[in-house]
């Protein structure tokens, strides 16, 4: 079985209600979030928990400049 390339594309896109937001950004977001000391663990709680909030937050966390 091979992955899916369009699904790992950083150019692929998760809908949540009316956004939509790039993989890429969603991990960028997780990237920052694991530098400040969150870990991955943490973040996939609050992500099945919450996803709509969660996924906004963490694309808005990628979408800002370093």
């Amino acid at each position: 079985m091979q992955d899916d390339p369009h699904y790992h594309s950083p150019h692929g896109y998760v809908y949540v209600n009316e956004y939509a937001f790039t993989l890429e950004e969603l991990w960028t977001g997780v990237d920052r979030l694991e530098r400040r000391g969150v870990s991955l663990a943490a973040i996939g709680r609050a992500l099945g928990q919450d996803r709509e909030t969660s996924v906004i937050a963490l694309a808005r966390l990628g979408r800002r400049r370093p």
